[in-house]
């Protein structure tokens, strides 16, 4: 709920003074096995007609990913300041200052940036389609030019986490142990901020790269791979800029489409490394009321500054229900919060959700090219990762960075929501395998241990069920 209600105001007010767009009703539902965050449809619509109308202004192109860069940039730095000191030594009421003078204005103005960078990606790439299409002679090779010019260019955070894991194999038999153990060290603590997607989940300890060490069984071709991998799209991207020769609004676009591959993964970065910094505040709130951290991120805003004002324990009961399932639904500024089986039977009520059991195909967007056939594994969050299997194809709402170990195993990837300038379709590309997005419900149609063909070839993007 903290994080939801940060997301809101980050989507609401906020957004609206600085890009003059919003969303203001808002739904975040826990169902036991994961957390769904829904906005009203109209104002989705909306929303999305706005984008459409920022990419059609030259000055938004050309300043906003560096503008964006800075803040998110700035956000940290000053965030990681601003806790770096004993929070137990603080007492409440100058606990609550911090909280409601410095960590909420700034996570609420980061989730401004952070998912305006995210979510115009499909209207991007829908407006550089457009303009290919006008480019008759490449009619048939549109998805090629596509997922070309939406690719990366250099590797990104977990590409060098990897080819940095990679290193350290090739010198493990030729370090001393103590050697090995400091360089390790020094890894763990480079990267250790992967996971943290929120400030409840738990970074990086030595055991997870010392598990992907023991895995790696030929690090020199694997890396010599990923070098021959980016420095052929290098060359590709090149080739095919000139012969498009693209016109001056169709090269802006190709630009800024770079910047926006670039800040998504970057944002990504900056967002877990601040989660490892806000993790020590909420810690201590945590601490304060007596509950988990987990269960502090189930708390609103104002139940946060009630507690501490108060003294007192937040009551067990009304925690626990909410472990389970709880639903909170944001209009405007008006807040109600359902735990237990109240939000699940409110959560029916609101989200209306329509079954699409009996589907034997499924369609979505080409984000990597290729064709596989596996066993279906549904990855709701990082504790389903260990379930998928080599041979597998790995079905989710959306990756994330800490996905991709258990990428690495799939020889497919589907995702109910994205573009091809989402990380699913990103990473599928870099590890060349089939990717389809954008299926809006792969994951309610399909169930572990589904037999799947994925087809994405570069015309059409289709997952026929077997059985």
């Amino acid at each position: 709920m903290q994080v939801a209600q940060q997301w809101n105001y980050g989507f609401g007010k906020a957004m609206k003074e600085t890009l003059g767009l919003s969303i203001t009703d808002t739904l975040v539902y826990r169902d036991g096995k994961k957390t769904e965050y829904y906005v009203n449809k109209k104002q989705q619509e909306i929303y999305i007609q706005g984008l459409y109308l920022l990419l059609a202004d030259k000055n938004f192109i050309r300043g906003f990913h560096k503008k964006a860069q800075n803040r998110l940039e700035r956000i940290l730095i000053t965030t990681k300041k601003e806790l770096n000191q004993d929070l137990s030594l603080l007492n409440n009421h100058e606990l609550l200052n911090l909280y409601q003078k410095f960590i909420l204005p700034n996570t609420e103005e980061f989730y401004i940036y952070m998912w305006t960078v995210f979510n115009i990606g499909e209207p991007l790439s829908n407006v550089v389609l457009n303009h290919l299409k006008k480019k008759n002679s490449y009619q048939t090779k549109i998805t090629e030019y596509l997922l070309s010019f939406s690719s990366p260019l250099k590797p990104n955070d977990v590409i060098n986490e990897r080819i940095d894991l990679l290193k350290l194999a090739i010198l493990r038999k030729k370090l001393k142990s103590a050697d090995f153990n400091r360089r390790l060290n020094n890894h763990v603590l480079k990267y250790r901020h992967i996971p943290m997607f929120d400030f409840d989940h738990t970074p990086y300890h030595e055991k997870q790269f010392t598990e992907e060490l023991l895995q790696i069984k030929n690090p020199e071709k694997e890396l010599k791979e990923i070098k021959k991998h980016f420095s052929m799209r290098g060359r590709e991207f090149k080739t095919r800029l000139l012969r498009l020769k693209p016109d001056a609004k169709l090269r802006q676009l190709l630009v800024f489409m770079k910047e926006n591959v670039f800040l998504r993964d970057y944002r990504d970065m900056i967002r877990q490394k601040l989660n490892i910094e806000l993790r020590k505040f909420y810690l201590e709130i945590g601490s304060r009321l007596g509950l988990t951290i987990k269960q502090t991120a189930t708390l609103t805003n104002s139940e946060i500054v009630e507690y501490i004002k108060s003294e007192k324990k937040f009551p067990k009961r009304e925690i626990l229900a909410r472990e389970k399932f709880y639903l909170l639904i944001q209009k405007k500024d008006t807040v109600e919060i359902f735990s237990g089986n109240k939000a699940r039977s409110k959560a029916k009520t609101e989200l209306n959700v329509i079954s699409h059991s009996r589907l034997k195909e499924l369609n979505g967007v080409v984000g990597s090219i290729g064709r596989a056939k596996g066993k279906v594994q549904i990855v709701y969050t990082n504790r389903d990762l260990a379930k998928v299997k080599k041979g597998d194809v790995l079905v989710t709402a959306m990756t994330r960075q800490d996905f991709v170990p258990a990428i690495r195993k799939a020889v497919a990837l589907i995702t109910d929501e994205g573009s091809i300038t989402c990380h699913a379709a990103i990473i599928a590309r870099e590890l060349e395998i089939p990717c389809i997005v954008a299926t809006k419900h792969a994951t309610r149609v399909l169930k572990d241990g589904d037999r799947v063909i994925v087809d994405a070839s570069s015309e059409k993007g289709i997952i026929k069920i077997c059985g």
